[in-house]
């Protein structure tokens, strides 16, 4: 089995799912040093992105190689990743990209509606192994794979997974995935690492029980941000980076970038490791990825 995870990945990116002014932030985010830029066919904004790394290439602010950029095909494209690929290229004005995720671990949509066809791993991860073969990406991995998923993907790859991309803050502390990962040298990616908003214990239910959450203002947080002289976000984002995952928070605000890029220049100790990881010990488990069903199952599971 081939690997490719002696690629070296920044430990810190920027997310932009759901971001606003994509092109401004992303081009400013360059400016202030991340190199690490996360996208996908299914945020519609893989044109904005790639019109915000060309113009930093042209003024000389980065060289292509500086950069390492990530791109998902979606479950309509699962069929031929090759040719997903090739249109994110065209949109990202790209001759390949760094990365190239499978976004989510199931089959395909028909015409937008979820109504799954499940496609078997060894159909389609050949295709993504040729996409590197071809040059179009340096590496292939998957997005929001659980542990199970994970040993399918091995059980057939020639070229393993560098990356598995899910939801990871302190409040979704996921260990056995990342001690399985870790076991088999696959990077864990983290997005929404700064987890804020109102959780719904059943999205998809008609009754659904919320929570205010806002993980920066947890009293243990302050805490430590006090202790170390750092602001909240930080301390959460050290404490990923500690645990051998890559955050790629998204923001809009450039200070608030430029806060997240020296998350890396401190060290949290064992004791304050601990403290975070309390909350998944006290039933404080919150994901906020939707989790799509299928035959009534939860593919988290």
């Amino acid at each position: 089995m081939e690997s490719s995870n002696e690629i070296k990945i920044p430990n810190i990116g920027i997310g932009t799912a759901n971001m606003q002014n994509v092109e401004e932030v992303v081009y400013q985010a360059i400016k202030d040093g991340v190199r690490l830029i996360d996208t996908a066919s299914m945020y519609k904004n893989e044109e904005q992105v790639g019109n915000a790394i060309n113009k930093a290439i042209n003024e000389g602010i980065v060289k292509r190689e500086d950069l390492y950029v990530v791109t998902k095909f979606w479950l309509d494209e699962k069929e031929d990743p090759e040719k997903a690929l090739r249109a994110s290229l065209d949109r990202l004005k790209l001759n390949y990209v760094d990365l190239f995720l499978d976004h989510w671990p199931t089959g395909k949509c028909y015409n937008g509606q979820y109504n799954f066809k499940l496609i078997c791993v060894k159909e389609y991860w050949p295709k993504m192994e040729k996409c590197v073969d071809d040059g179009l990406t340096k590496a292939i991995g998957v997005s929001n794979y659980n542990v199970q998923n994970l040993l399918i993907v091995l059980s057939v790859a020639r070229i393993k997974p560098l990356v598995n991309e899910v939801e990871f803050h302190p409040y979704l502390y996921q260990k056995d995935l990342l001690e399985f990962c870790n076991l088999e040298k696959i990077k864990i990616l983290a997005y929404n690492p700064l987890v804020k908003g109102v959780y719904c214990k059943e999205r998809h239910g008609k009754e659904m029980e919320e929570k205010k959450l806002d993980l920066l203002n947890e009293p243990e947080v302050k805490s430590l941000a006090e202790k170390h002289g750092k602001t909240p976000g930080q301390i959460v984002l050290n404490w990923e980076i500690q645990k051998g995952v890559i955050p790629i928070p998204g923001t809009s605000k450039p200070e608030r970038m430029k806060e997240n890029l020296e998350a890396t220049n401190f060290q949290l100790d064992q004791s304050d490791c601990e403290t975070l990881e309390h909350y998944a010990e006290h039933d404080k488990e919150f994901r906020f990825a939707d989790s799509d069903k299928i035959y009534g199952i939860d593919i988290f599971a």
